[in-house]
């Protein structure tokens, strides 16, 4: 069964491949969270998408994480996951910044 997308959803993902592409025109490629090159890349929401949906196209809200592979836990996981394994991240103290500028009440949620 394939699942059909909604016009407002369209328009979303259209925007979306649009901030994708600019930030890999724009920004160096290597993952922010552990300096790295020669791995492979995600767009990481800084603040999720499913908080912060007015985000959701914002480039300021994007980095890159490198993904995980079966050597070793990739920064978009460890951004994902627990409080010490974020911290473990090169570009942790940026990320809450962000974070603290732009959505206090979840920068507070993930300082506890």
């Amino acid at each position: 069964m394939i699942k059909k997308v909604s016009n407002k959803q369209r328009k979303i993902n259209n925007k979306l491949k649009e901030v994708y592409q600019s930030i890999l025109d724009e920004r160096p490629h290597y993952c922010s969270g552990c300096g790295r090159s020669d791995v492979r890349l995600s767009f990481s929401h800084i603040i999720p998408r499913s908080r912060r949906k007015d985000l959701e196209t914002n480039p300021n809200n994007i980095t890159l994480h490198c993904l995980s592979s079966p050597e070793r836990i990739g920064c978009h996981n460890l951004w994902e996951g627990t409080k010490e394994q974020k911290q473990k991240l090169l570009d942790y103290h940026q990320l809450m910044s962000y974070i603290l500028e732009t959505d206090t009440e979840y920068y507070f949620l993930l300082s506890d």
